[in-house]
């Protein structure tokens, strides 16, 4: 009875020492366009950029939705996505390094924006 009680408590220590790494580890954070917002996407309405922090890396994502592809016979669609991940850092510090230098934001999206990342990041809204 004793050597029962005795590997109950010590699973018991265990299960509480896991408990407290899963709720002590930094909570992940995304920031996305709220199509709700009413706010229109600078993007447009089938592109959309995700930023997403998890255990210290911050990923930035763009996506384009699907899109018919050519007129033949085989339904055809095609969409396209880039990321970009910053190691070691997070989400406000990769939000100002993107507005601050427009390199990361043309390496993102595949091409030289006029106006960077000012627009998108204005829209985008963390949870």
């Amino acid at each position: 009875m004793r050597m029962k009680f005795l590997s109950l408590a010590a699973l018991s220590v265990v299960a509480l020492l896991l408990m407290s790494q899963v709720t002590s580890a930094a909570p992940s954070r995304t920031c996305s366009y709220d199509v709700n917002s009413g706010v229109p996407n600078p993007l447009g309405m089938r592109a959309y950029v995700t930023i997403a922090e998890d255990q210290g890396d911050t990923t930035v994502v763009f996506e384009q939705f699907p899109s018919p592809v050519g007129e033949g016979q085989v339904p055809t669609t095609i969409a396209s996505s880039r990321t970009l991940t910053f190691y070691g850092m997070k989400i406000d510090r990769v939000r100002a390094l993107m507005l601050e230098d427009s390199r990361y934001y043309t390496e993102l999206m595949g091409y030289e924006d006029p106006e960077g990342f000012a627009p998108v990041n204005a829209v985008l809204i963390c949870r």
